[in-house]
């Protein structure tokens, strides 16, 4: 059975966990080093490796908790159930990626690694609202969730490459526009 962490190796990943979050918001996923990560919380770089074995565990912890909030928004929108669910949480997706520069790229690209792990069961109940919204007859046919996800990834990477962060509003706007069933 394995230990519970001391209170000082909490206290440093928690660290850890808040200099990569402020630093991935500051200078993008991609510019953002490991060794730049452990400076900023203090610490030295092998206890960052003692918690994250590389970038992408880091990655994962980092923006798992926005990605939790992702499913329990999925969740609550399809218990409500208001005529804009698909959009209400797409803007949540876009605002979830926006907070950290690149994490478009990290998204779209994420296979096998332990963001995709942890995107899973946002997916899975995103799926679900989908699907509910779908019965409503509120989604144009053959429009998916993995459509969804992608559209609005491509729209977040879209604004962030043009340097035009307020334009991803506008442009998630005319993406729905295009997938509702009017």
């Amino acid at each position: 059975m394995e230990q519970p962490a001391r209170a000082d190796a909490r206290r440093n990943r928690a660290r850890l966990v808040e200099a990569a979050r402020e630093l991935f918001g500051e200078a993008g996923i991609e510019a953002a080093g490991m060794n730049d990560v452990a400076r900023r919380a203090g610490v030295g770089p092998g206890t960052l490796w003692r918690h994250f074995p590389n970038k992408e565990a880091l990655v994962a912890e980092v923006v798992g908790e926005s990605l939790d909030a992702l499913a329990a928004l999925a969740d609550e929108l399809r218990g409500a159930a208001p005529p804009d669910a698909l959009r209400t949480w797409a803007a949540a997706l876009l605002g979830h990626i926006a907070r950290y520069r690149g994490l478009a790229t990290s998204l779209a690209t994420a296979s096998g690694d332990p963001l995709a792990g942890r995107c899973t069961a946002t997916e899975l109940a995103f799926e679900k609202l989908v699907e509910h919204v779908r019965a409503q007859e509120r989604l144009r046919a053959g429009v998916t969730a993995t459509d969804v996800m992608r559209l609005t990834t491509a729209v977040a990477w879209a604004a962030e490459a043009a340097g035009e962060p307020d334009s991803a509003e506008h442009m998630l706007d005319l993406v729905f526009g295009g997938i509702r069933n009017s």
